[in-house]
């Protein structure tokens, strides 16, 4: 008994101990996703959609080509919005049970603003007749004979963020666990990169994790053409395009936690026209203020690993407005200190230190 006693008591120690450690952070993959491929074959053979260039179209239009006239890719050139490197191809992941691909029925909550680019039934119909043309086109088959080479792809990408410690530098920065999986999505075909951090509502049969698109395109800073065979090798832009998306899969929680601090500072939004418009564009203040803190921290990185010169990490930029002001106040509150635990700790000291260089101004 008093074995068990003590057996329990050491138990019940080691529980509440490993309940307080730190959370293990959420894990990254790196794959080619099918749904992805398919709509970005369908765009390419539309002749309407932006696409990167490289042998991989020559092998996309020997197996696909007599299927130019497929009512996808008519309805493809006929969309109410245009299509885009970002839309619709962002929603992709709505194609899930890859080889037997099934369609999931999005739903217009938790889309980010996305679901008012196009009609989401017109979405949800063009993306049925997708879902014919991958099987009408043996999407399927094409889609596994390149797995060898999807592979090298992923093997190629992983070795570049492993070399260049992308995962370990903003690990060590943001001192937060990651709180959803990531997927990093390679896309061959696709000219930019972007990022979805809730997918509950273009899948809501998937476990939710952030998606980050990482393009071909944007890897060769525009240097891809049709002789050239697709290759994921590490690059410069790799840690932009990393340290940026997933930024945002730390941020997202701490915007969370500090969203009515961030929402006092709603007002630069009226009072700064260019942070009126941006934020329209982003889907509301709270998004951009995240995209330019994003960017701050990513040019900070980028400086610490020697990729950028601090000219370039501090100058002003037309979209990351903030960025510039952002990292320097985080460089020397947060990054040259060990003052704060984390930059969840630190956050709402950068938040009213960005208020006292923007103050409210009164209304005319």
């Amino acid at each position: 008994m008093r074995f068990s006693k003590v057996a329990a008591a050491v138990f019940l120690y080691l529980t509440a101990g490993l309940s307080g450690m730190a959370q293990p952070s959420a894990p990254v993959r790196v794959l080619v996703h099918p749904g992805t491929e398919l709509l970005q074959i369908i765009h390419l053979l539309s002749d309407t959609a932006q696409v990167a260039e490289s042998t991989y179209n020559a092998d996309v239009l020997r197996h696909f080509a007599p299927h130019r006239r497929h009512p996808a890719v008519l309805a493809a050139r006929h969309l109410s919005r245009a299509i885009s490197c970002d839309y619709p191809v962002r929603l992709s992941w709505a194609f899930y049970n890859f080889p037997d691909l099934k369609l999931a029925t999005m739903q217009p909550e938790h889309m980010d603003g996305y679901e008012q680019e196009m009609p989401l039934a017109e979405v949800q119909a063009y993306f049925r007749q997708c879902l014919q043309f991958a099987r009408d086109t043996r999407f399927t088959e094409f889609y596994q004979a390149h797995a060898s080479q999807h592979a090298l792809w992923v093997r190629e990408f992983e070795a570049g963020m492993n070399q260049q410690k992308l995962l370990e530098t903003i690990d060590r920065f943001y001192r937060l666990p990651r709180q959803k999986p990531v997927a990093l999505t390679l896309g061959v075909l696709n000219c930019g990169s972007y990022a979805m951090s809730d997918m509950r509502g273009i899948n809501p049969k998937l476990p939710n994790q952030h998606t980050i698109l990482v393009s071909y395109h944007q890897l060769m800073l525009s240097r891809d053409t049709l002789t050239r065979a697709p290759h994921f090798h590490s690059a410069i832009q790799t840690s932009q395009l990393v340290w940026h998306e997933l930024g945002h899969t730390y941020l997202t929680a701490v915007f969370a936690r500090h969203q009515s601090e961030i929402n006092q500072l709603a007002y630069l939004a009226q009072q700064d026209p260019r942070a009126k418009q941006w934020s329209e564009v982003r889907g509301g203040w709270s998004n951009f203020l995240n995209e330019n803190v994003a960017q701050a921290v990513t040019n900070l990185l980028k400086l610490q690993a020697g990729t950028t010169i601090r000219a370039d990490a501090f100058a002003p930029h037309d979209f990351y407005i903030y960025s510039a002001e952002l990292a320097e106040l985080i460089e020397r509150q947060y990054h040259q200190g060990a003052r704060y635990k984390n930059f969840d700790e630190y956050f709402p000291v950068l938040l009213r230190e960005f208020a006292k260089k923007h103050p409210a101004t009164a209304a005319k």
